[in-house]
């Protein structure tokens, strides 16, 4: 790309398009934090191509999503606990950045949490806008922060490939256990 300042200014300057297509179909909230992700990811893959638009957007993503995830499980306020870690899992899911989800809990003991969400506004977000490939960007996210809460101490995992809304699944599974 010739001209990434430029492009990210007028990306800026137009996401009110998008916004306008999506209306109030999803919270306002939502919206907001996604919206100018969502339109530089559009607006890339037009320009360069759907696989170098996902990389530059994954990384993006990550970098910038990552610092967002900590602040949101207070990773600096709190001591890092697995119980913690269950405990933000659920205060994130009620209030945080995805508070939109439904989330029922399937297990909990000392060492081991389980979780399916059953609705993911952020893939509805994303299909509504035709960038469905988008979510999986997001859900590495998880994967990121939630490995290097106690890494070595603490393992997350989604169960088996393909157990998210993301890959057609009906659920998403979060699968966090305590190693010995």
């Amino acid at each position: 790309m010739r001209y990434p300042r430029l492009f990210l200014w007028r990306s800026v300057a137009t996401v009110g398009r998008l916004e306008k297509t999506i209306g109030t179909r999803f919270p306002a909230e939502l919206v907001d934090l996604a919206k100018l992700p969502l339109w530089i990811y559009i607006r890339l893959k037009a320009e360069i191509g759907q696989a170098k638009a996902f990389e530059i957007m994954r990384v993006a993503i990550l970098t910038g999503g990552i610092a967002q995830w900590n602040l949101a499980y207070e990773t600096v306020a709190r001591e890092r606990t697995f119980e913690n870690l269950c405990d933000q899992e659920l205060r994130v899911n009620r209030a945080g950045p995805t508070k939109w989800n439904t989330l029922e809990v399937i297990d909990r003991t000392k060492d081991r949490f389980e979780v399916r969400v059953t609705q993911c506004l952020c893939h509805e977000l994303a299909t509504f806008v035709g960038v469905p490939e988008f979510t999986p960007v997001v859900c590495q996210l998880d994967n990121a922060g939630f490995n290097s809460y106690l890494p070595d101490r603490v393992v997350f995992h989604r169960g088996r490939p393909g157990s998210r809304i993301a890959d057609g699944a009906p659920s998403c599974h979060f699968v966090w256990e305590r190693q010995a």
